[in-house]
């Protein structure tokens, strides 16, 4: 059976919250189509809604989790709003009782364009703050959290939204069955600027669920989508995400409160009820398995199908089902030779840059970069350096982490951490490295969700910094990658909605 500590090493905590709020949906049954109203729904203001005021219910997994709350104010002067928007979510997770809150206060124009803005969020006992405004067409803002401020700034190409006004933009272009919208937000989840694309595709109405005629418009960002429905008084009264696992649906102030009650009742847990992939059969000393054939279902309809380094994946029918057959190798005796996958320098250029995640240009990831590979003489003894320093230097904690100088400065946290470190750091080093996501078994469990990296030398060569792995063990099943950590998010969307069956494999186990 896996220890608590290692399959704390698979989990990320933050990774799977931001999921939950942002996370791929499915068309409704429950909804049937009406004739459109003539004219479309449009007010010239803020301040022409007809409420201040809107509260909502978090329902995952069929139980209650959490409220949101939005309110609107009018500023002295007629020239801004404030828009004040907090989320509170409370889940099991692998056991343990974790609480989510968010805070924003947008400071907007009346057509919702931003002017300055507050972000906070709080999980459990760490937390972070966010505060800035728009100067001259460029954004400005400081993040600061348990140990320390960071700069965020950008220069601008024309106006950004707060992610607080996504339900109220509509409202205010005019809304009507195939009306679309595409602008920029700021995100706080992700400290970066999104695009925000949104199409009303319906009007119409639920008797079973007891909802009035309502536009249903589907938001997406970084890939994901969110079904929403807003009324004739422009109210958000229901939104449907992650093919309807999480939903979220107006209600009333005390009843929105009661989930502080309610959620203590939970049973389900975010990873073991809903995130873990189980198998038909126990895979044995996971971190020694060198073949492994497996075919997934879920994955092909959503994300690309990825290849190498030591995977193989193709779409194969069985037995009437479309499944992903990934086959995974390992070979301990020569990890760090991929030739056939050479790149022209142009090509590595990304996976050598700094973003907001990964600080490799940061004096501190430098300095300790050096010090780690000094007596290293190869690229490849570089790598090892690394990869053996952060798995032995940052303590496996289920915690948030936000930035590799964050996990730097704490030497905590779970798989995203060792990756962000390790990534950031190999990068200061000189050597191309992009993170990557996937799932991983964890013995005594099934397949969770994973992050580790992939460095480039002759060729990519996946690299494990939590597990103390170059070349990974066959268990590694890569779904997304990219040159940022924001990449990683693109596999929100197949979270919950994957079958594993195991066809063939092979360990090595140590006696």
């Amino acid at each position: 059976m896996t220890s608590g500590k290692n399959r704390k090493k698979i989990l990320n905590i933050s990774f799977l919250l931001i999921l939950l709020l942002f996370s791929t949906s499915c068309i409704s049954f429950y909804f049937h189509s009406l004739p459109s109203p003539k004219e479309p729904l449009r007010f010239s203001s803020l301040k022409d809604l007809p409420y201040r005021e809107l509260w909502s219910g978090f329902v995952f997994y069929g139980e209650k989790v959490g409220f949101a709350h939005l309110k609107i104010t009018p500023l002295e002067g007629g020239g801004f709003f404030l828009i004040n928007s907090e989320a509170h979510l409370r889940i099991r997770f692998m056991g343990m009782d974790k609480q989510l809150s968010m805070k924003s206060e947008d400071k907007v124009r009346p057509d919702l364009t931003l002017a300055s803005f507050y972000y906070e969020q709080r999980i459990d006992k760490k937390n972070w703050t966010i505060k800035g405004e728009i100067v001259g067409g460029r954004f400005q803002a400081m993040m600061q959290t348990n140990d320390q401020a960071k700069p965020i700034e950008e220069n601008l190409a024309g106006p950004i939204y707060p992610v607080s006004a996504v339900n109220l933009y509509p409202l205010l272009q005019g809304m009507e069955t195939g009306s679309s919208y595409r602008y920029l937000v700021f995100d706080p989840q992700t400290q970066s600027l999104m695009e925000i694309s949104q199409h009303v595709t319906d009007f119409g109405e639920s008797q079973k669920l007891h909802l009035e005629p309502s536009y249903k418009i589907d938001t997406e960002m970084l890939g994901h989508r969110v079904s929403t429905w807003i009324n004739l008084r422009g109210e958000t009264i229901f939104e449907l995400a992650m093919g309807g696992v999480l939903i979220t649906h107006k209600e009333e102030e005390e009843r929105a409160k009661r989930y502080l009650s309610e959620a203590s009742f939970n049973k389900k847990d975010l990873i073991l009820d809903f995130s873990l992939v189980k198998t038909q059969i126990p895979l044995p000393c996971p971190r020694e398995v060198i073949f492994l054939e497996v075919a997934l279902e879920g994955v092909a309809e959503e994300l690309p199908i990825l290849q190498g380094p030591g995977q193989e994946a193709l779409e194969k029918k069985i037995e009437k089902t479309t499944f992903t057959v990934y086959r995974l190798h390992f070979d301990p005796h020569s990890p760090l030779k991929t030739p056939a996958e050479l790149l022209q320098e142009a090509d590595l250029s990304p996976y050598l840059a700094a973003t907001v995640h990964l600080e490799s240009n940061h004096p501190e990831i430098k300095k300790k970069a050096t010090e780690i590979i000094a007596d290293a003489t190869s690229p490849a003894e570089r790598v090892r350096s690394l990869v053996k320093w952060v798995s032995e230097e940052v303590k496996d904690e289920a915690v948030d982490s936000l930035s590799a100088l964050e996990v730097l400065h704490t030497r905590r946290g779970e798989c995203q951490a060792h990756t962000m470190l390790y990534t950031a750091l190999a990068r200061a080093a000189g050597i191309p490295t992009r993170p990557v996501g996937g799932l991983v078994y964890a013995e005594g469990l099934g397949f969770l969700y994973h992050s580790w990296a992939e460095s480039y030398l002759d060729g990519w060569i996946a690299v494990d910094p939590t597990f103390n792995q170059v070349g990974v063990d066959a268990t590694h099943i890569k779904l997304v990658e990219g040159p940022s950590w924001i990449s990683l998010l693109q596999i929100g969307k197949v979270i919950g909605r994957i079958k594993a069956r195991i066809v063939d494999y092979r360990a090595a186990c140590r006696k």
